[in-house]
């Protein structure tokens, strides 16, 4: 076995890290082999053919009661068009009709069927057309596994295996998931996969990494991290040791601990109150925690909504998923964020694929602004949603003020309607913006004073900042939320916000950075919406802070000449600050 220690960049799919050995699924485990077969036993391989849809069919109708238990309705549609593939009659009548003229086996005559119909739809620019084929491989991989009776999802495994597969549909994450299976690796897929947002609500690491099935052997030992995408393969002790504090800090356990803020609120050591907040997705275990602690929502992304099913729920579904989040944080408030949907997550069509760079074209609330009847639909529910008075409504990438005029106008009519329709709403409803790109910074002073609040987007913000893509290899080394422009445009931000008396808060991963965190505190921003698993942590580093010492770093930070004397800086109070160890007893 090959015990060198090797270090592989994979893309972050779900967060997370764990410590395990590796079990590798190799794509050939499921090759069907052609076999002719006599007159005689024709029969026989349809009726085989039969007994494995059947099968199918029931295995994902438990797949989707399990779903619908564990992570919502909207989750479990996932499966719904599974489901239909697998009961179609028309495609099973034409593998029999096959089976019958070609006399071949079942499983050959099957997959080569399933190959021929997915082949177009997998090299289709239309991520709908990807997905349906990823949907229709994944019927048929449980269909030709009870044929060739080696049933994938019948594998054992040891204690803290990692699965390292080509790829893995919604399904196999659930089951593994149910025999222990403690994290994944695969090679295709993408963040916005429904293997992806599966995996994100069960807080499964998993890590995209092309060729890893190929690199890793069985058994290696490993460790993955889910949130920056590294794989560390036969990891050394030294390895082993900093992850599982890692680990510690930032896994279910990180936010298990969320209980004990009770006795430990995030005050300063001079008495200075941080509000801290929780950034999610979808429903979970961290909900009742949350909700416990009267942690509010500071960004609740909907777009997975439209990313479960590629199609936009009606009213009725929308206001019925909004209205249990908004029971559930009754205790303190939701921000539900309008869809921010676009060139990476909406099924594509004509009109937009002929942008040359989509990535900079049609997306967040400029798509929103053109598809208005999904806008006013959405808007609606969230409407309908907000009558215990705790939910507020937040305009992702609004660029320029006429953007949120419209967008006003249009929540405007809304209402109206809800009004002449006697259907309850909050009136006092606030709408804020998210400030993401640069020329919102910098007329923030203008979107002040039409926003009720402002959120900071600060994954985006340093993106555009900086032209660079940290999903790409080749720039993500450029991308720095510490550049001094990216926190000179936060700066700005903040300080408009202030000057028209409105709330301002950071919602991009830099609100959970330990670094960052005095930064935020000199700024005096008013809420810190990050990762729940990094809210512990923070909260017990507000306490050593003091406020009047953070001012002075932030006027240092703010004119740095380059991003490395911004982060030597700030590590050298970080360092300063983690050797404190007295904390003011509460009050």
């Amino acid at each position: 076995m090959n015990t060198t220690r090797k270090i592989i960049k994979g893309i972050p799919i779900s967060g997370g890290i764990v410590l395990g050995h590796a079990r590798v699924i190799l794509p050939g485990d499921l090759d069907i082999t052609e076999v002719w077969i006599t007159s005689s036993h024709i029969d026989d391989e349809i009726e085989a053919l039969e007994k494995a849809v059947e099968t199918t069919k029931s295995e994902i109708h438990d797949l989707l009661e399990s779903a619908g238990r564990k992570l919502g309705g909207p989750v479990a549609r996932i499966f719904d068009a599974q489901l239909l593939i697998a009961d179609d009659e028309q495609f099973l009548e034409q593998v029999k009709k096959e089976i019958r003229t070609r006399r071949r086996n079942a499983g050959f005559v099957y997959n080569q069927l399933v190959r021929q119909t997915t082949a177009p739809l997998k090299s289709s620019p239309d991520e709908y057309m990807r997905q349906m084929a990823t949907d229709i491989e994944a019927v048929a991989q449980r269909v030709l596994s009870h044929l060739k009776g080696s049933d994938k999802c019948d594998l054992k495994f040891s204690p803290n295996t990692i699965l390292v597969s080509k790829m893995l549909t919604p399904g196999d994450v659930l089951s593994f998931r149910q025999r222990k299976a403690i994290g994944f690796i695969v090679g295709e897929g993408g963040p916005n996969s429904h293997m992806g947002l599966i995996s994100r609500a069960l807080r499964l690491p998993v890590v995209l990494a092309r060729d890893a099935y190929l690199e890793i052997e069985n058994n290696a030992d490993l460790i993955i991290d889910g949130t920056s995408g590294e794989i560390i393969v036969t990891p050394s002790e030294a390895d082993w040791t900093e992850y599982q504090k890692r680990r510690k800090r930032q896994g279910p356990a990180a936010i298990t601990r969320i209980r004990k803020l009770t006795p430990v609120p995030p005050v300063t050591a001079d008495g200075k109150v941080v509000n801290v907040g929780a950034n999610l997705t979808l429903r979970g275990p961290a909900d009742d925690i949350l909700s416990e602690q009267k942690i509010p929502v500071g960004l609740y992304r909907t777009e997975f909504l439209y990313l479960a099913h590629y199609d936009f729920p009606d009213e009725d579904t929308q206001y019925e998923y909004y209205y249990q989040i908004a029971q559930k944080y009754a205790k303190t408030y939701v921000v539900l964020r309008t869809f921010d949907l676009g060139y990476d997550k909406l099924i594509a069509d004509n009109a937009w694929l002929q942008e040359d760079n989509p990535a900079l074209g049609w997306r967040g609330m400029r798509a929103m602004l053109e598809m208005t009847d999904v806008f006013k639909t959405q808007i609606r529910a969230m409407l309908r949603a907000s009558t215990l008075g705790n939910v507020k409504i937040l305009l992702p990438m609004i660029t320029d003020v006429s953007e949120l005029e419209q967008a006003k106008k249009l929540i405007s009519q809304a209402k109206f309607k809800l009004r002449k329709e006697k259907i309850p709403f909050d009136e006092n409803i606030e709408v804020g913006i998210m400030v993401e790109v640069p020329s919102a910074a910098m007329t923030a002073d203008t979107l002040a004073k039409k926003a009720d609040f402002l959120s900071i987007g600060t994954n985006d913000l340093t993106q555009y900042a900086l032209a660079a893509d940290r999903m790409n290899s080749r720039v993500a080394n450029l991308y720095s939320a510490f550049h001094p422009s990216v926190l000179r445009l936060v700066m700005m931000t903040v300080e408009a916000a202030k000057q028209n008396n409105k709330p301002v808060s950071i919602c991009g991963e830099l609100a959970g950075d330990l670094t960052a965190l005095p930064l935020f505190i000199g700024m005096d921003v008013d809420l810190l919406s990050m990762n729940p698993a990094r809210i512990f942590d923070l909260c017990r580093l507000v306490r050593k802070v003091d406020s009047s010492l953070a001012r002075h770093l932030l006027s240092s930070v703010l004119t740095s000449d380059s991003q490395q004397q911004v982060v030597t800086m700030l590590h050298n109070y970080r360092t300063e600050l983690e050797k404190k160890t007295t904390f003011r007893k509460r009050k």
